[in-house]
């Protein structure tokens, strides 16, 4: 596979050095992903997705970031735990011990969070990572990063549509802006790719409310029903 076009030279290059530096601390491939934690100017969650070899990491870079290829490093070389396996040894033990360990996992990790979230937590997410971009400019980065890592594969379509509402009413942002345009055609295209005219139809009358910033519905709709529909 061509790393190179995913990640910078120097990048490929750190990131082998943190693998033959064993500071991987380990690497586990679970549904076509990889789990790990590395080492570096502090102990940083890093997931890769090995459909497209896109890292997400918890460090200041964020996003295929050398502990990413690290991970990547220790896939290549063997060096990785099956959690497809480890889950399904979860099968053979009983409730109460499969109760212990979530309790024991969620005690150490203070992970309530996982248990108490609503159906819209998706939703409520982006809602909140909207909030702090006028606090803090670099969060539109944050929430960029959050809609293609966690929200567009992952949401229902009611909740795309929820959230491109929240978008287009927020007025800390500006619709000629080079991320609000990219912000808004990610959802945009998300929506048409699923091919549900009904959505897509709903997703037109709203652009009409917030035709500013929802532009780009128009020219989607065309491309995907034609202009007869328009």
């Amino acid at each position: 596979m061509d790393y190179e076009s995913i990640y910078d030279k120097k990048i490929i290059e750190r990131g082998k050095d943190y693998y033959k530096n064993n500071l991987v601390k380990f690497c586990v491939r679970f549904e076509n992903k990889l789990y790990g934690k590395v080492m570096g100017g502090d102990e940083y969650n890093t997931v890769v997705d090995l459909n497209d070899r896109t890292g997400l990491c918890s460090c200041p870079y964020k996003y295929n970031c050398k502990h990413s290829y690290a991970l990547i490093e220790a896939y290549n070389n063997n060096n990785y735990i099956d959690g497809d396996e480890l889950f399904n040894n979860l099968k053979n033990k009983s409730k109460d011990d499969i109760l212990n360990v979530l309790k024991n996992i969620i005690l150490k990790y203070n992970l309530w969070d996982e248990l108490t979230q609503n159906k819209n937590n998706l939703v409520e997410k982006g809602k909140s990572i909207l909030k702090l971009i006028p606090i803090e400019k670099k969060n539109i980065f944050t929430f960029k990063s959050f809609l293609r890592n966690q929200f567009l594969k992952n949401s229902k379509d009611d909740e795309l549509l929820e959230l491109l509402k929240e978008i287009g009413a927020f007025e800390h942002l500006e619709a000629d802006d080079k991320d609000t345009i990219d912000i808004v055609e990610m959802i945009v295209s998300e929506i048409f790719e699923r091919k549900n005219k009904d959505l897509a139809e709903k997703t037109l009358e709203l652009s009409k409310k917030y035709k500013n910033k929802l532009w780009i519905v128009k020219e989607y709709y065309y491309d995907y029903y034609g202009e007869e529909y328009l």
